[in-house]
């Protein structure tokens, strides 16, 4: 008998030897079919993700899909993603991606009306990171949210405030306001009109004069955390109509009213020191954006704010102060009459044709 295996001859390993051959062409069989199907883009494998998996997959599976080029249907995508997102956050409260909405907010295409559930959602969660962004990016925030918004911002506490990451572009340094010697030095300098020492009220000298004088370095200091007043100033930078923002300014407390009042004085005059300086983030003119604001807070609850004993001297303070801006606009009122007069000689200069020396008086 042959000590050796004739590997020609069919021997009881050749089925075997057909199985696998067999299973390597449904291999290939497959292989061809797959490659033969369609691929799935990636804006319809990210709204697929968004639905099943974690946050952290997701929080990835958006990052890539912000790598890619753009495509015709971006704002689509971005759009379906964050309703996809908000719809899932509803139906599982424990879900909360912000990360990947803040991502997705920075992509510039979202607004208020094409997401209008993202604030709501923010505002519950209490999440002022998120809605300090929101008010920075959209344009088309209805008044009644950026009062929700505010009330959150004012009542929010200043340890909750540290543990949070803001942005603070919109502050400016505030370690030279606080104690500022300079400052009280130079009470009799105007600063845009304003000088907070000078008044010719007598009753208002005589109760200024009865205060401490610990309180009358009240306007060189922020009376705000600096992360505070980062989210404030986001107020500030939103778009809104006197009209509709005054009833819901109601609906603020007192106190509330009081701290915002107070930090709108004080960066009314750290503005004034000089009349150049803008806030990163709010557009100028920025003293005329907040004294609007000033306005709107006292017309809205003066009955209320002018009964609480703490909020006296601020009211005295603002008193002068749009007292002090009647007079700068009054001076600004003859100067224009002045322009007019010089335009009007220069026309009458044109028409001569002449060489000619002339002397203008104004005063």
């Amino acid at each position: 008998m042959p000590r050796f295996v004739n590997w020609e001859t069919p021997q009881g390993c050749g089925l075997g030897f057909q199985n696998s051959e067999q299973s390597r062409r449904i291999l290939r069989r497959r292989k061809i079919e797959v490659s033969l199907q369609p691929e799935v883009p990636p804006s319809k494998q990210l709204l697929s993700t968004i639905m099943e998996d974690s946050e952290k997959h997701i929080e990835v599976e958006v990052r890539k899909f912000l790598a890619l080029k753009q495509t015709p249907d971006f704002h689509t995508v971005i759009g379906d993603t964050v309703t996809g997102l908000l719809e899932r956050c509803k139906a599982e409260p424990s879900f909360y991606p912000r990360n990947c909405l803040m991502q997705l907010i920075q992509t510039h295409v979202l607004s208020y009306s094409l997401c209008p559930d993202l604030m709501e959602i923010a505002l519950i969660k209490k999440d002022v990171q998120l809605l300090q962004l929101c008010l920075q990016q959209f344009p088309d925030i209805p008044e009644s949210v950026t009062c929700a918004c505010l009330k959150i911002f004012l009542s929010i506490g200043d340890d909750s405030l540290q543990e949070t990451d803001v942005s603070m572009e919109s502050v400016f340094d505030y370690s030279n306001s606080v104690h500022d010697e300079k400052m009280e030095e130079q009470t009799e300098i105007l600063q845009n009109g304003f000088n907070p020492e000078e008044d010719k009220c007598s009753n208002c000298d005589q109760e200024l004069n009865k205060k401490p004088q610990d309180e009358t370095k009240e306007s060189t200091s922020c009376p705000v955390v600096p992360k505070r007043a980062a989210l404030l100033n986001a107020i500030l930078h939103s778009a809104y109509s006197e009209t509709f923002l005054l009833p819901h300014l109601k609906d603020i407390p007192a106190q509330h009213i009081t701290l915002f009042l107070k930090y709108l004085y004080f960066l009314y005059l750290k503005c004034s020191e000089n009349a150049t300086m803008t806030l990163p983030g709010i557009h100028p003119p920025t003293l005329n954006q907040i004294m609007d604001w000033i306005c709107l807070l006292l017309d809205a609850n003066f009955t209320v704010v002018v009964m609480m004993p703490e909020a006296k001297r601020l009211l005295i303070n603002l008193y002068k102060l749009v007292k002090s801006q009647i007079s700068v606009y009054s001076e600004l009122n003859k100067i224009e009459v002045s322009f007019r007069e010089l335009q009007k000689l220069n026309q009458e200069k044109n028409n001569r044709g002449l060489y000619s020396i002339e002397v203008l008086e104004l005063f």
